[in-house]
């Protein structure tokens, strides 16, 4: 078995660990293996066959620490998460060229910002239309 998909093993282990724990309320903990698997993720992300695997797996992550913080009424915390990893995409698309890595980290910034969206329609409606605003100018640039 090759060190990539052990790897992506670990990470599995870690997201069902966390998703466990956090069924069980045990936050602290889940935050411990969401955290893990958010590393994994990243230490996969340039070395996975499959690019539009490694975005979702990397989106995954981060949102799961979202979903967390939001259930322990960390509404910051969960709002930097989500934009973290916009962020994040963000810098990766700027150093591809049209590939189909940069098709699938278009296709993961999209969905980072619906979840962006909806996260400050729901807790932030007054920062909706700065978010919209960066939105457009992030389409403008790339």
């Amino acid at each position: 078995m090759s060190n990539q998909i052990l790897k992506m093993k670990r990470w599995q282990q870690q997201v069902q660990a966390g998703n466990e724990c956090f069924n069980a309320h045990q936050l602290f903990a889940a935050v411990a293996h969401y955290q893990s698997a958010k590393q994994l993720a990243w230490g996969l992300f340039r070395h996975w066959e499959d690019p539009a695997e490694a975005v979702a797996v990397v989106i995954i992550s981060y949102h799961n620490l979202a979903d967390l913080y939001l259930r322990r009424m960390q509404t910051d915390m969960a709002g930097n998460e989500l934009n973290r990893v916009h962020d994040s995409l963000l810098q990766e698309i700027a150093n591809e060229a049209d590939s189909s890595r940069y098709q699938a980290l278009l296709s993961g910034l999209r969905r980072t910002y619906q979840a962006l969206l909806e996260f400050n329609q729901q807790h932030r409606p007054e920062q909706i239309g700065e978010l919209q605003a960066r939105y457009e100018a992030e389409l403008l640039a790339g």
